[in-house]
């Protein structure tokens, strides 16, 4: 138990770690002037999702001459092309590009989004996927956060869940947690993770660090992957805490397909620099002990240190989240909180596994 509770010492200060880069993290002051902003989204087999997020982009509160909207449309077999050009009648910033076949060394969502990064008229390039919901002020506030240094940008996206309501908050705090991990590391400079649903850098850094190049042939990885290729050349990344930044995200309705996303994000771990390696390594030796050392007490003696143990694992991981929903202001997610302790461990666990080992399908 001695040894475990040392290990929960180690896990409880990578937490609180994270947590003080959550609080050190500068909020950008209020701006009056316009940065053009190219807006990139691929799209395959999303006609049912465009025509809500391509009237949420059309209408920006932001001005129509300082943006364009990209939509690249990944060899999609229904009407995502007609549903684009539809609004282009409407709507002259919005431009489709057709993707016609991949490369063998720049596969799938990549090879999209790179087609549609080199059309790009800005050096501001914001991200969103065809199933995500941005607000009406999203664009305002990437350009607030864009300035100084600032290189990279990430955003809350929460999912939008048709499922029972313990469910949706239980899947939500865990969302949290992975938020608040890459908003507390992008203060250090650590590019632990990032989302394709709400993120944004600059087209001169995607460029300089060789764009997909290297990681072109990995089916995922067009976000997370690239932040950690190009983190040697950003000078600063920052996280958009606001309730104007949220771009909430329709999951997948059948748990199969659940599954089957967690389970491609975690097939990616070879991939990772050491440094994640190791954090994701640590992690998931530490939730193995932690159930052994936790079913060991249970069945012979629980112990003060036990208590301690379970104590301090479960204060680190509630400041943590309560830190980051304090800086996004809501804290509807932390009636799951109990639920996500007894269930999140052997979950982590499962997906890693399975990441590691098993195999996923891509649409």
């Amino acid at each position: 138990m001695l040894i475990l509770f040392l290990l929960t010492c180690v896990y409880a200060l990578l937490l609180f770690f994270f947590t003080l880069g959550m609080i050190l993290l500068k909020s950008p002051n209020t701006v009056t002037d316009f940065q053009n902003i190219s807006v990139i989204v691929a799209a395959r087999n999303e006609e049912k999702n465009l025509p809500e997020l391509l009237q949420r982009l059309a209408t920006q509160n932001y001005p129509t001459q300082n943006f364009e909207i990209i939509i690249a449309n990944d060899r999609s077999t229904d009407r995502t092309s007609e549903v684009v050009l539809s609004f282009t009648k409407e709507c002259s910033n919005i431009k489709l590009v057709e993707i016609i076949s991949e490369q063998a060394d720049l596969i799938g969502k990549k090879n999209a989004l790179n087609m549609a990064i080199n059309i790009a008229k800005y050096e501001i390039l914001a991200f969103t996927d065809a199933d995500c919901l941005p607000s009406e002020n999203w664009l305002t506030e990437i350009n607030r956060h864009f300035r100084g240094d600032v290189d990279y940008i990430m955003g809350h996206s929460p999912l939008i869940l048709n499922s029972p309501v313990w469910w949706q908050l239980l899947k939500n705090l865990e969302r949290n947690a992975f938020f608040a991990i890459a908003a507390g590391a992008f203060f250090w400079h650590w590019p632990i993770t990032s989302t394709a649903r709400n993120m944004a850098y600059r087209k001169s850094i995607f460029l300089k660090s060789g764009g997909f190049s290297d990681i072109g042939h990995i089916r995922s990885g067009d976000d997370d992957l690239l932040l950690q290729k190009m983190s040697k050349n950003i000078r600063r990344m920052s996280f958009m805490f606001s309730k104007n930044s949220v771009v909430p995200a329709k999951d997948r309705e059948a748990f199969s397909d659940q599954l089957n996303l967690e389970t491609r994000r975690a097939s990616k771990f070879r991939y990772h620099p050491c440094s994640v390696k190791l954090f994701s390594a640590f992690v998931f030796l530490y939730y193995i002990f932690f159930t052994i050392g936790i079913i060991y007490g249970l069945l012979n003696e629980i112990s003060l240190l036990f208590f301690l143990t379970i104590a301090l694992k479960v204060f680190a991981e509630l400041i943590l989240l309560s830190f980051f929903m304090g800086k996004i202001k809501n804290f509807r997610n932390l009636p799951a909180f109990p639920l996500l302790e007894f269930f999140y461990v052997p979950f982590y666990v499962f997906i890693a596994l399975k990441g590691t080992l098993g195999k996923f399908s891509w649409k």
